[in-house]
């Protein structure tokens, strides 16, 4: 009786068939997945792009916005080069950048990698500087139905919400008052190199600031030093919430309260850290605090690198749609059903055709009589 052995050139010719037909069957059986979150990615977009309307059309009421370079979206979010609430240098590049509505979708996908959930809170350091990605957060947050403790920065580096009557906490007030964003700074700091308005703020700056905080209801953090102010706000998350109950602390800009030193900004990563990294870090601030409670940090300070990582445009106007840059693109993958059918078919074959090939072995050594060996 003929038995398949794996020395026959028949059955490795047909064992080399039938694994290229599996094989062919698993390369054809790719399934499309959209990455986590999807939908709340596209809602946060859609509420980005409704709260820069809003606020334009609050700014520059009647006027139609154009593609060139005077569109009222840039005087309503980039603010001025220079003015009394400046505290220091920005990067107007970053300020456009973030600009994008999609930028949102980039911020619940670092969520995402968070581990933060529909229902979770979260700490949210802002500041002036970078207004668009402080909506991008709280668009963000809404999308994914958090619960956000928001403590600001009201001083601003160029090019950021730095007009006196139209600080980030007046847009904080027009967006909630407008049911776009429900969320309102619980505190705010004047901001600057110390938390107390640095050396480059005037006096006049100063109480500026401090009266956009009044006129907008929020408590002014003025300790008295950089290191009172940070643990000030330690305070006010704890009022809320142990740290180590929070799910994620958010830092967007470089306020120097929630890094503890202007260096810190580039020794962190910008994105997502579960942990921080163990380095010589000159000073600590209030992340630090949180990261050491075991919260994972989500770092917003370099935007156009975040940009560059997720596909986004760096400094495009006017707006890209919403939908586009790979924070939304779909992932082809095998089928993991098909691969492991074809997987123990292919085992299958391969016992089957060694058990045929040890009975063939078995039933030629029966033959062999060991008495005619020489």
């Amino acid at each position: 009786m003929y038995r398949p052995t794996i020395k026959s050139d028949l059955w490795l010719g047909v064992m080399a068939a039938v694994f290229l037909a599996l094989g062919f069957w698993v390369e054809r059986s790719t399934v499309t997945v959209r990455k986590p979150n999807h939908e709340a990615k596209i809602a946060a977009a859609n509420t980005m792009l409704e709260a820069l309307k809003t606020l334009t059309d609050y700014r520059f009421p009647g006027m139609v916005s154009s593609k060139s370079a005077t569109d009222p979206l840039i005087y309503t979010m980039l603010g001025e080069k220079d003015s009394p609430i400046t505290t220091d240098e920005g990067n107007i590049e970053d300020k456009i950048t973030v600009l994008n509505p999609n930028f949102a979708a980039v911020i619940v996908d670092l969520f995402t990698q968070a581990g933060v959930s529909q229902g979770d809170t979260i700490a949210v350091l802002l500041t002036g500087s970078m207004p668009g990605a402080n909506i991008a957060v709280l668009s963000a947050a809404k999308a994914m139905s958090l619960y956000p403790i928001i403590i600001t920065s009201v001083g601003s580096s160029t090019w950021g919400a730095n007009s006196p009557d139209f600080t980030w906490v007046d847009m904080e007030k027009i967006l909630a008052d407008h049911q776009v964003l429900p969320f309102r700074s619980t505190a705010a700091s004047l901001g600057g190199s110390n938390d107390q308005g640095g050396l480059r703020l005037p006096e006049v700056g100063r109480q500026m600031i401090a009266d956009a905080v009044d006129r907008n209801g929020i408590t002014l953090i003025h300790q008295g030093s950089l290191g009172e102010n940070i643990q000030a706000r330690i305070k006010i998350f704890q009022s809320y919430l142990p740290l180590n109950r929070f799910k994620a602390v958010v830092n967007v800009g470089g306020g120097i309260a929630a890094m503890g030193h202007a260096e810190n900004g580039n020794l962190i990563h910008t994105g997502t850290n579960l942990d921080l990294p163990f380095k010589n870090y000159p000073a600590k601030g209030v992340i630090h605090q949180f990261a050491e409670a075991g919260v994972p940090v989500v770092h917003i300070y370099a935007p156009s690198e975040l940009a560059k990582e997720y596909g986004l445009p760096i400094a495009e106007l006017p707006l890209p749609r919403i939908g586009a840059g790979k924070v939304y693109e779909a992932v082809v993958r095998y089928n993991v059903m098909v691969a492991s059918v074809a997987l123990f078919l292919m085992l299958l074959v391969l016992a089957v055709v060694k058990y045929f090939d040890l009975q063939a072995h078995k039933w030629y050594e029966q033959k062999i009589d060991p008495d005619n060996i020489i």
